[in-house]
């Protein structure tokens, strides 16, 4: 299936790494097909699309279907897809990556397809959306229905526990979809804070334990987990000794702390950092990620990882933190 994915745009590099990272935990093989600005089209070998509600930073997703650069060539394209044929009403939706009309397009284009097909307009509750892209040329699709998450609902103020250092909901969900997992599979976050990474870890279906050495913080994401009713785990633990409770983890994915309200065993935080890399690789099964966020200017020692890849997440003007996605040899 040619999936058409229409990225949010709200970062570079983490909306199609997102979209690679999920492909590649839920097992399916995948070949690019095309890449331009925020439109991604791949060529997967999958039937089902439910795996594709776990995507965060990604605006919509198609079933990829014409492309060109007039809108008569578009229409007859649609009108030879097989799927268009299954039902009996469609509405057109166009977005334009130039100073396009889009409206303007969207009755054009859905007034040739209608002209071919004979199928009836509704744009309030349609059968099918087509979905048209529009910018130097023409890209069309067959909507996917996906829910998109309600991730401002789940921001920390609106937790039972709340902390100013937790981070958001979408940059929780995008680390352990970059971890390359599936529903069913163990992670662990060493460092859980108030359980952000945990929670959108458990709504995917993912078993997710946490360990913090702080006991308020334990105690805060137990009620937030309850809260979103995930059964997943935390406990108090020191991140140095997780090879002492864990073994063969499907991944580790956390959020390391830095900063003077941090609450670490080593005052040296560089070494720290090092040193937990070594704690994480004992737990992890070979070929595991570990996804790791961290100031921009630590580079701890990696040894026995191989790094898949880094983005740079611009915080404030004194912190940038770097998304490392590392993976045991």
């Amino acid at each position: 299936m040619n999936l058409l994915f229409y990225l949010s745009g709200e970062h570079l590099t983490l909306p199609k790494s997102e979209v690679i990272g999920v492909l590649e935990g839920e097992g399916i093989d995948y070949g690019m097909e095309y890449e331009k600005g925020r439109l991604l089209i791949l060529d997967a070998d999958c039937e089902e699309t439910g795996f594709l509600r776990r995507l965060a930073m990604t605006r919509s997703v198609s079933e990829f279907i014409a492309h060109g650069d007039d809108l008569e060539g578009l229409a007859s394209q649609v009108q030879a897809c097989d799927k268009i044929s299954e039902f009996k009403t469609f509405a057109v939706r166009c977005v334009c990556f130039d100073d396009g009309d889009s409206m303007a397009v969207e009755k054009e284009l859905g007034g040739r397809i209608k002209e071919i097909s004979g199928l009836g307009v509704d744009l309030t509750a349609p059968d099918v959306t087509v979905q048209c892209f529009s910018g130097a040329e023409y890209f069309v699709g067959i909507k996917i229905d996906v829910s998109r998450e309600n991730f401002e609902g789940r921001k920390p103020q609106h937790r039972p526990y709340f902390h100013p250092t937790s981070m958001h909901p979408k940059i929780a969900r995008v680390l352990v979809n970059l971890a390359r997992v599936k529903a069913g599979d163990r992670i662990l976050d060493p460092f859980c804070g108030t359980g952000g990474i945990l929670i959108e870890a458990g709504l995917m279906g993912i078993d997710a334990v946490g360990l913090d050495i702080d006991e308020r913080m334990v105690s805060g994401a137990k009620k937030n987990l309850e809260f979103y009713g995930i059964s997943g785990d935390a406990g108090v633990g020191n991140a140095l000794e997780i090879d002492k409770k864990f073994q063969q983890m499907d991944a580790v994915v956390t959020d390391l702390p830095y900063g003077r309200s941090s609450f670490i065993p080593d005052p040296d935080l560089k070494r720290f950092c090092s040193k937990f890399i070594v704690s994480a690789y004992r737990v992890l099964k070979k070929g595991a990620c570990l996804v790791l966020v961290l100031p921009i200017e630590y580079e701890p020692d990696f040894s026995g990882f191989e790094i898949v890849e880094r983005h740079d997440l611009y915080i404030h003007k004194t912190l940038t933190r770097r998304i490392r996605v590392l993976r045991k040899v």
